[in-house]
Order: C-alpha cells, then structure tokens, then sequence
C-alpha cells in the first residue's frame, strides 16, 4: 500500500512538472492572446509623441508596460470608435536592431467595435504647433497626426494648417460625425 502511494505521488509529480516544461516553452514560442480594450477618443502627449488612444482594461502587456494602437500589428484605430480586441502578444529577436522592442502585439480578431454617437465633442488643450501635428492631406480632408477630420464651415482649418509649425499652443475640438471621415473640426483658437 505504501508502494502504491508512493508511485502516484511520483507519478504525478514528474507528469506536472512535464506539463509544466511543456507549457512553458510552448507559450514563450507562439505567445499569449488576450482581450484590450481600445478607446474611442485619442490621447494627445504632446509633440514628438503619439496621438493614440492607449488600451484600457487589459492595457499592459506581460511585462507591465502600456501598450498603444499604434503597436498592434494588423489593426488601425478609427478615432469616435471604441473597441474589443483580442491580440497575441509574443517576444521577439531583436538581436541587431538598436530601437526594437523585445514585444511584438498581432491583433487577432477584432470582438467588437462601437462608434461614439453624433454629436460626441473631443477637446484637447494646449496642442503644440510643432512638427506639423495640422496638415492639408486633400480638397476638404485635413489630418491631425494620424487621423483625418473634415472642417466644419466657421473653423477656418486652412489657416490652422498655416499656422501649423509656429510653436505656439491652441485649443481643438472635434466632433463626431459620422461617415468615411467619422470627425469634423468645429473650432480652434
């Protein structure tokens, strides 16, 4: 009886050490999924830094450091749309690369996205103009960093966009609006 109890003991212990081994290496070689959640409304930082919404809920990755959409492969923020995604995070070589992350974060599947509703206002203060953060991308469409906006008939966004690199500071506000181009810029100053 004794015997008996003794080689389950040992059975199991070396058979959760295996699974263990096994786990292991397989998750450090095809990586980690999980769900984040993304934002509707970009973050502004300031000039020479991104214009992204960071991810909430699961918003770090395994080594603790925030995570942004800019560094998801595969998935591209539409700014007034929030979303659930569900990403696979995994290490990578970055022997020779003097700037590379260790981290590369692939999206998987995008669970869910919810558009703000019409009408939804964003403001952001004291916006640097330096480096260009307003350009003209066509007739009608400007950009905001990444993202494109219409302008709304009073804003006089040509004037923004001249302006764009004097280093001084203004106040945007955006509206959602809907459409191909989902905001509008409805005032500057």
């Amino acid at each position: 009886m004794e015997f008996k109890t003794l080689s389950r003991s040992l059975l199991l212990a070396f058979m959760t050490a295996y699974l263990f081994g096994c786990g292991g290496s397989n998750d450090s070689d095809e990586g980690t999924e999980y769900t984040v959640t993304v934002a509707s409304e970009p973050v502004y930082y300031g000039l020479g830094i991104q214009f992204t919404p960071p991810i909430t809920g699961h918003g770090t990755n395994q080594s603790g450091q925030e995570i942004f959409t800019t560094s998801i492969e595969g998935f591209e923020h539409e700014f007034g749309t929030s979303y659930e995604l569900r990403v696979l995070e995994k290490n990578v070589d970055t022997e020779g690369v003097a700037d590379g992350s260790s981290i590369s974060i692939e999206l998987v599947e995008v669970i869910s996205s919810q558009s703000d509703s019409v009408g939804t206002s964003y403001v952001y203060s004291e916006v640097e103009l330096s480096g260009n953060p307003f350009t003209d991308k066509e007739e009608g469409v400007y950009s905001f960093y990444q993202y494109e906006f219409l302008c709304a008939e009073n804003a006089d966004c040509d004037a923004l966009v001249a302006i764009a690199d004097s280093g001084g500071l203004v106040e945007v506000e955006f509206e959602y609006t809907g459409g191909e181009i989902p905001v509008t810029l409805v005032r500057w100053n």
